[in-house]
């Protein structure tokens, strides 16, 4: 049995190898979401209560914040962590970790558990912050650093969190954007910020809003300055540089039971793994608008009648099929969303095969219910959506804003306010 796992693993390892390209040699690094070891899947890292929420939690409140994943070719590994600080602009802020921790030494993830039943092994590690060795002091940008045995360049991986005070209140209203080129694409996000009782000396210099489309860093805006102020208001109503595009209603499949067939899943195949082969797909770039439920991107791991989904739910093959009439010439095509950190990474890229005039692509998933997308990896590193997925201005969509305040004398950006706000009820 032992042989029988290690040879499964290279096999996976091999697979995962050869799709990764140069993505997991980075050594440096990244104040962003990142994985930079192999074999490291699933990660997850949200609020305790909301697994489909953002990671930021209030300062000096009862909430916390669980981070959550897989390491599928190593039984155990000593996994530490530590924290840095950031300013707005997601560099670090030179504070000492004595200035924003309670406590500034390292320390290591201490819970983990095998799989159980699963065809393909796994140890998955959670780890919880705040805890009783780590409380916060200040409020702001944070990177949490995973490495292993005890060498801090043995990068494992890299998340982002925030911690903020509510200082000041943000409220948004989404409508149909004003700039005609833009009314049937694009969504306006027009919002205030009321600070009653938190004094700002220079709102046009020492103020900083960060105004991003479902959870998503790429593509956020940051430059947004007031554009004028109003009884203890800042308001920001451009009809230009704050709109976004309205994209698509996310795609979708749920693989939370392997036994049976679900909603976009036309077969099921057991060997030595399991594999789900999805129904083909098409453009929309110029189908209708259509409604339906969707999680704005995100990812839910579930295995049906599971006691712990984390320990219990398997991998699978995912198998993808796009139907395109001839390859895609700008740029490659790949499947993204949450799942792979809003990124295009080499794993989850797609080949073309010209004898049935189809992109396809199988990739190693957990099992539960997710959402995705198709983008276009242009030569200049941008990704194109709209061309596979079309924009409507109609399009439900979630946008997060925090709000940023470094006070005359302070050495750091202060997180002084949060909001979220959904265009459900589009104007």
């Amino acid at each position: 049995m032992k042989l029988f796992l290690h040879l499964l693993l290279t096999i996976i390892s091999f697979s995962l190898s050869a799709q990764s390209d140069s993505y997991y040699t980075e050594k440096q690094i990244q104040f962003d979401d990142y994985v930079y070891q192999e074999g490291i899947k699933t990660v997850k890292f949200h609020p305790l209560t909301d697994n489909l929420g953002m990671p930021i939690i209030q300062l000096f409140s009862s909430e916390k914040l669980i981070l959550n994943f897989d390491d599928l070719y190593e039984d155990f590994v000593n996994y530490n962590y530590t924290i840095i600080h950031c300013d707005a602009n997601w560099q670090p802020s030179g504070l000492m970790k004595a200035d924003y921790l309670s406590n500034f030494q390292d320390h290591y993830i201490t819970e983990y558990n095998y799989s159980l039943n699963a065809l393909i092994p796994y140890t998955n590690y959670k780890l919880t912050i705040p805890n009783q060795e780590l409380q916060f002091t200040k409020s702001g940008n944070y990177i949490l650093k995973i490495y292993r045995d005890d060498d801090d360049s043995k990068l494992v991986l890299t998340r982002r969190f925030m911690i903020y005070e509510a200082l000041v209140a943000g409220n948004g209203t989404i409508r149909r954007a004003t700039q005609v080129a833009d009314m049937n694409t694009s969504q306006e996000v027009d919002f205030t910020i009321s600070h009653a009782g938190y004094h700002i000396q220079e709102p046009f210099r020492d103020f900083k809003v960060t105004l991003m489309q479902n959870q998503q860093w790429n593509g956020a805006l940051t430059d947004l300055k007031p554009q004028f102020i109003q009884n203890g208001k800042l308001v920001y109503q451009y009809d230009d540089i704050n709109t976004f595009k309205g994209l698509n209603e996310f795609r979708f499949f749920d693989i939370k039971n392997l036994q049976t067939l679900t909603q976009n899943v036309r077969r099921i195949n057991r060997d030595s793994v399991f594999k789900a082969y999805l129904v083909p797909e098409q453009p929309r770039l110029i189908s209708e608008y259509a409604v339906y439920f969707d999680v704005n991107g995100q990812f839910v791991v579930r295995r049906l009648d599971a006691g712990d989904s984390d320990l219990e739910a398997d991998y699978a093959y995912v198998n993808f099929m796009m139907e395109y009439p001839e390859p895609i010439e700008k740029g490659d095509l790949y499947v993204f969303g949450k799942f792979s950190d809003w990124k295009l990474l080499p794993e989850y890229k797609l080949k073309y095969d010209y004898m049935r005039n189809a992109y396809f692509g199988s990739f190693l998933m957990k099992q539960g219910y997710y959402n995705y997308m198709y983008g276009i990896q242009n030569e200049n590193g941008s990704i194109d959506v709209e061309t596979i997925e079309g924009s409507h201005w109609e399009t439900e969509n979630s946008y997060q804003l925090l709000i940023y305040n470094r006070e005359v004398g302070s050495r750091y950006d202060r997180l002084i306010g949060y909001s979220q706000f959904s265009s459900d009820d589009l104007y």
